[in-house]
């Protein structure tokens, strides 16, 4: 399981939350994502590179809503495979490097979490308006580390840091 960081660039509530739990703020006040679901943020996983000449994006499972443009530390837990208007589109799907999510480590955990396809679906939606994406598969934390590891030697390679 490799380390990233994400530069989050916005924060949604979600229905993302573990069996039989209710979702309590850290602190004891009321959390600012509601109790429904922990928030999940969307970013750019810095430091790679996609097909597409831009970063790798992510969707992150987390304890509190991100200020934009803060960088999370995070790891894969899976790679959700998106399609909108005839291209595919791969979101790498990342839990906060923190306690409640330590139990969180692969496509086999996310259903205990309620965290389907369906539900990081939803939370994309919301995060991009007008955006129509349809599910098209789920890949295992090993396929999201393959990607992030393709995305960060084309990132070192074109910034000249790779030997």
């Amino acid at each position: 399981m490799s380390r990233i960081a994400v530069a989050v660039d916005a924060t949604v509530a979600s229905t993302i939350k573990r069996d039989g739990e209710s979702v309590e703020p850290l602190t004891g006040a009321l959390p600012a994502h509601g109790t429904d679901g922990w928030p999940v943020g969307h970013g750019l996983v810095t430091n790679t590179l996609g097909d597409d000449g831009r970063p790798l994006e992510a969707l992150v499972l987390m304890c509190e809503p991100a200020i934009p443009q803060g960088e999370i530390a995070a790891w894969p837990v899976a790679l959700l495979h998106l399609t909108t208007r005839g291209r595919t589109i791969d979101e790498v799907l990342c839990v906060a490097e923190v306690a409640p999510f330590t139990d969180l480590v692969d496509v086999v955990d996310l259903p205990r979490w309620h965290a389907r396809p369906e539900a990081w679906a939803t939370a994309l939606a919301c995060l991009i308006p007008g955006s129509a994406y349809q599910i098209a598969g789920l890949g295992p934390a090993r396929e999201a580390d393959e990607l992030l590891d393709t995305a960060r030697h084309a990132y070192f390679q074109l910034t000249g840091c790779l030997e």
